[in-house]
């Protein structure tokens, strides 16, 4: 996997020498605008009832991984829209139309993990953008702790705003699943079990929590080194001076640890469209780091003289 981790890197690497930052994101932009038209027009001719759970395309039954692509192609839509404000009434049409399915498709997979994570993800990178590195874990911190709590305390608030609703009312029935993850860490609390560990129940597949996740599969450790490079990552991208690439990494970051908050149970297991929403916007900020370092390297390395190129 670390083969592929560098493999991918390199993808993006040369991506940013190809296309520029703006390139990049209209194309994310109108590929999930797109997926997203088709999986409403599909859903619409199919579902037995239009308010059922839209399962966006390619997702294989499961529409929490697909409202995790749109939100990143409605973020990548959004970092266009704070570029292009003061530009053409004709480009903000466009990236209006591309927002709309976009947002429909995300309401209609009534996915409310990635909803509540998207909603906080998009005011604090507005509000958060241009401050340090320490600002930004606070920020991912208190957007997984949020959609984190909405689960632990489903029970209340169920009780308080559900009706008859069995929509989006439904049990997420994750705080079992975190009883039994609780009790798992608990017995191998430093290493972990093994990124093959696995359940012996079929109704549970995986610890539904991100940070709950590491610490099962990597124990204590693990999570600590996960938490290193995040701060490393959240410093590189805080010190970024592409105004729109840096809104792009920090939504994407923010609205990563906010779905974390109840799936994404093992993040290193990246090599799969379930995670590439959290893993493309890192590398392509890191990629576009290193390509800026190598940049100002050799403009500020002297030129040799005649003689010396002689």
């Amino acid at each position: 996997k670390i083969g592929l981790l560098a493999a991918f890197f390199l993808f993006a690497a040369q991506t940013t020498r190809v296309f520029s930052i703006r390139q990049i994101l209209w194309i994310v932009a109108c590929i999930g605008a797109a997926s997203a038209f088709l999986s409403i027009i599909i859903h619409v001719v199919t579902a037995p009832h239009l308010m059922d759970r839209m399962i966006p395309l390619g997702r294989g039954g499961n529409p929490i991984p697909g409202a995790g692509a749109l939100a990143s192609a409605l973020i990548a839509t959004v970092a266009l829209w704070r570029d292009e404000k003061a530009r053409s009434h004709k480009t903000l049409v466009i990236l209006l139309m591309l927002a709309a399915p976009l947002v429909a498709g995300l309401v209609l997979t009534q996915s409310r993990g990635p909803l509540v994570a998207l909603c906080m993800a998009l005011p604090l990178a507005f509000l958060f953008e241009r401050r340090g590195m320490l600002i930004v874990i606070m920020a991912c911190l208190a957007t997984w702790a949020v959609v984190t709590g909405l689960v632990i305390f489903e029970p209340t608030i169920k009780a308080i705003v559900c009706g008859s609703n069995t929509d989006w009312c439904r049990p997420s029935n994750r705080n079992e699943v975190w009883e039994r993850v609780r009790d798992q860490i608990a017995l191998h609390p430093i290493l972990g079990s093994g990124p093959e560990f696995r359940f012996p129940f079929k109704w549970l597949s995986h610890a539904h929590n991100g940070l709950f996740g590491i610490a099962l599969y990597f124990g204590l450790g693990g999570l600590a080194a996960f938490g290193l490079m995040v701060a490393g990552y959240a410093r590189c991208l805080t010190r970024g001076t592409d105004d729109t690439l840096r809104f792009f990494g920090l939504a994407s970051l923010i609205f990563a640890f906010g779905y974390m908050g109840a799936d994404l149970p093992n993040p290193f297991a990246f090599f799969n469209t379930h995670y590439l929403f959290m893993w493309f916007p890192i590398l392509l900020v890191l990629a576009r780091d290193r390509s800026s370092s190598t940049v100002k390297a050799m403009s500020a390395a002297p030129m040799p003289g005649v003689a010396q190129r002689l």
